[in-house]
């Protein structure tokens, strides 16, 4: 099915667009979060509209109103917020993913930008928990990792220039123990001011991380995504076993003034294995 869309080109990005606008999609909410990519990606195909440049492809849908959905409001009147998912160590990936979102939602600023980095992502059959299981009150990140967090240190650099720039208002950090959140704290110049816990562990979150939060005003989040949010058999389920998910992405925009979701959509990056 994909592979007059896809051929042998060395960099391939789909873009799932506004898939509010999508009625089959609707009628599934409360998705777990890689089943809810896995059908965007799918219905994405389904209507593709391929797009070559400089040596890549666009896969996107057609008809898309993602930007006819932006240019409904000024941009002071909708908040914008996005998360990157990352499972190697690849500072051009994360450069590609931010850059990306940019052109995708024709902006030239984020309100906010969640990192999840997880580089010992082991593949699971499920797309459940993949870096060993999420128990209750424990939070384990990047365990039996080289340099995880010297390599988090040079991801989150690039973070900050776009910070700094002014291009993205708050930077978050997905799943850290405290120990290796106070490292990255403590190490940057634009610190994390979100940060994100499973819901499986949130039920009792580790009284540490809730007192390190507290004092140093990082805002306490909680999600249900997986730490491989496209992993390998649901690439093989999408006829894309030739490939693997070198960054994905996931943004929401909200209209302020009334907290009403007005687009959301994916951004994945697909390289030959």
């Amino acid at each position: 099915m994909l592979s007059h869309l896809l051929k042998e080109n060395a960099s391939v990005t789909v873009s799932t667009g506004n898939v509010l606008n999508v009625s089959d999609l609707r009628k599934k909410a409360g998705q777990k979060p890689t089943d809810e990519l896995v059908d965007c990606l799918r219905s994405t195909f389904a209507e593709a509209e391929v797009v070559e440049s400089s040596g890549s492809r666009l896969v996107t849908r057609k008809n898309n109103d993602l930007l006819e959905k932006m240019k409904e409001h000024t941009r002071t009147d909708i908040k914008i917020g996005a998360k990157i998912f990352l499972n190697h160590y690849s500072e051009t990936c994360l450069t590609e993913a931010v850059e990306k979102l940019f052109e995708t939602l024709n902006v030239s600023y984020l309100d906010n930008l969640i990192l999840a980095f997880h580089p010992r992502a082991v593949e699971s059959s499920a797309g459940g928990e993949t870096n060993g299981e999420v128990k209750e009150g424990i939070i384990e990140w990047a365990v039996g990792s080289d340099n995880a967090v010297g390599n988090l240190r040079k991801l989150w650099s690039i973070l900050e220039k776009y910070a700094t720039d002014k291009k993205i208002g708050q930077l978050g950090i997905a799943d850290l123990d405290v120990d290796s959140l106070t490292d990255l704290f403590e190490g940057s110049t634009v610190h994390p001011t979100i940060t994100q816990i499973n819901l499986a562990a949130c039920c009792v979150v580790p009284p540490q991380l809730q007192e390190y939060c507290s004092q140093n005003e990082i805002q306490l989040l909680t999600h249900s995504d997986p730490q491989e949010l496209l992993p390998r058999l649901m690439l093989d389920d999408l006829e894309l076993s030739a490939y693997r998910a070198a960054w994905t992405t996931r943004y929401q925009v909200h209209i302020k003034c009334r907290g009403v979701l007005a687009a959301k959509g994916f951004i994945v990056s697909l390289a030959h294995n």
